[in-house]
């Protein structure tokens, strides 16, 4: 007689779920105790009412990080033609509160308040010319944008004797 192709189907997901096992079982806790999660998901169920869950490892009033707790901004680097273009994530701050420091190769953001501190150091794609730096924030976004230096440097041709 023919075993049942539901048993069959069961089985095979109990040994892929054996095999899983197995496999992260070697792996160590790679959460460290230093790194802070905080997030939500949301979605509409099937009954039409909108649903926040969230989830994370930073505890607290609706687990939402506290006020002392250093962010690091999410941030983008782009470079278009000649223009070198830092975007960060700095919700809650107002801009007399962003600190921007800029050399040749990076830039530094930095926001100390007593509700919102923020920090992280920016490397970019290339030197920029500092005297070029142009900031702009609005809605909870920093926008720094720079002229890229000279890529061609000038030179010359060596003759070999």
């Amino acid at each position: 007689m023919s075993e049942d192709i539901w048993n069959i189907l069961f089985r095979e997901f109990e040994n892929f779920n054996r095999r899983m096992d197995d496999m992260l079982s070697g792996f160590e806790d790679l959460s460290a105790p230093d790194v802070k999660t905080y997030g939500y998901t949301m979605y509409r169920g099937p009954d039409g009412v909108a649903h926040v869950k969230e989830f994370g490892n930073i505890e607290g009033e609706l687990g939402l990080p506290s006020a002392d707790t250093v962010r690091e901004p999410l941030t983008d680097v782009t470079r278009e033609g000649d223009v070198v273009r830092v975007m960060a994530e700095v919700p809650g701050a107002k801009k007399e509160d962003i600190v921007l420091d800029a050399t040749s190769d990076s830039v530094s953001i930095s926001v100390d308040t007593p509700n919102k501190k923020y920090r992280k150091t920016v490397a970019l794609p290339c030197e920029v010319d500092i005297g070029s730096a142009k900031a702009e924030y609005n809605n909870g976004i920093l926008e720094v944008s720079f002229r890229s230096e000279d890529e061609k440097k000038s030179g010359r041709r060596i003759e070999v004797d």
